[in-house]
């Protein structure tokens, strides 16, 4: 079938899109990150994490739908987003109008389906399609309302968005009034014994953000005594670069994975079963009389990167209110007012009032 305008695209609203759609991976990425830093996994922050996602993708879908091109042709519309397209019978168009909201013209094409709301600032051939649906004695209307019935904007998704904004909301409150807990060293057991080979070593990188360290020794074979990222911040590595086998060193470990993971002696949970069995974490090292890493030092670096990750809080619980306030005005979507564009028809309204 012969097209007799074809639609373009706005590339900028596109790149707007892609800068949108790059900062949220970034966001999301930290968080994830975050959540699997440390010792197994930190539910609370892997679901914080998940729902921003959520929200996110969210904002992608709503901010794509407004994204389209209209393709003309001699008795059909071609409606196209950037991946897909709908087709649109003149037959099936029932009445069509323009109506301003906030400065904007949308044209407003009625169907015996689904309404299709177009933008036109982002309707490179808005005049034609206007003038095309007059040659089909399209009938226009000038108080058709803007209604956006859509699988993704209903009273279930505004109930979604309203827990999820409710958790991440709390989530961030306690994260600020009331952080990860600092190891107690009454809990901890000290263990003595000597390297079975040099310190493994590795360093922050581009995929991981955190460093750590991992000790093996003769006494306890098949174990991993493990220095996570917070660990690694407080320790003089260059003075484990020269430790080989035979070195002496002492550490601090929780009593209840000695217990289990050596002695055997405990019952041992979910996460201690199916992940990590050979990784035991370590909280102090002494090496070969050196004191490189005590249990105060270590709260200290973790209560200094809490810190550090309240600037994340602010984000979330700005975002967590923002959910929250969308998903109410979403359960609590009435049909909106229609607006009048035609200034005749509002003048002669208010003429009869009078005359009343």
């Amino acid at each position: 079938m012969a097209v007799i305008s074809k639609g373009k695209f706005n590339n900028r609203q596109w790149l707007l899109i892609l800068i949108l759609f790059a900062m949220m991976s970034v966001i999301s990425f930290y968080i994830f990150q975050h959540a699997f830093a440390y010792r197994y996994v930190q539910v609370d922050v892997l679901v914080a994490a998940t729902s921003l996602t959520l929200f996110f993708f969210f904002i992608l879908l709503v901010t794509m739908q407004g994204f389209k091109a209209v393709d003309i042709c001699e008795d059909q519309l071609k409606v196209k987003w950037r991946f897909t397209s709908r087709y649109i019978n003149k037959s099936a168009i029932t009445a069509f109008g323009v109506t301003t909201r906030k400065q904007i013209n949308y044209i407003i094409i009625k169907t015996s389906g689904e309404d299709m709301v177009l933008p036109e600032p982002l309707i490179s051939n808005h005049e034609e399609l206007i003038i095309q649906l007059q040659k089909w004695k399209i009938r226009r209307k000038f108080d058709l309302p803007i209604t956006r019935h859509s699988r993704f904007e209903n009273r279930g998704t505004g109930v979604v968005l309203m827990i999820t904004g409710a958790f991440l909301l709390g989530f961030t409150i306690k994260s600020v009034i009331s952080p990860e807990f600092s190891i107690d060293g009454s809990k901890l057991i000290t263990l003595s014994g000597h390297l079975s080979m040099p310190p493994e070593i590795k360093a922050p990188s581009g995929r991981n953000a955190y460093g750590y360290i991992q000790l093996y020794l003769l006494e306890y074979p098949g174990i991993n005594f493990h220095i996570d990222g917070v660990g690694y911040n407080s320790i003089p590595v260059k003075q484990l670069q020269g430790a080989g086998r035979g070195t002496p060193v002492e550490l601090s470990i929780l009593k209840h994975e000695y217990g289990v993971k050596i002695l055997k002696t405990e019952v041992p949970g979910y996460f201690e079963k199916h992940f990590q069995w050979a990784t035991i974490y370590t909280y102090s090292l002494t090496l070969n009389g050196d004191q490189l890493l005590t249990v105060d030092t270590y709260n200290e670096s973790k209560h200094s990167l809490d810190n550090s990750n309240k600037k994340w809080g602010v984000l979330i619980a700005i975002v967590a209110i923002s959910m929250f306030v969308y998903g109410y005005l979403l359960y609590r979507q009435r049909k909106d007012v229609p607006v009048t564009t035609n200034a005749g028809a509002e003048t002669a309204k208010q003429i009869a009032d009078k005359v009343k």
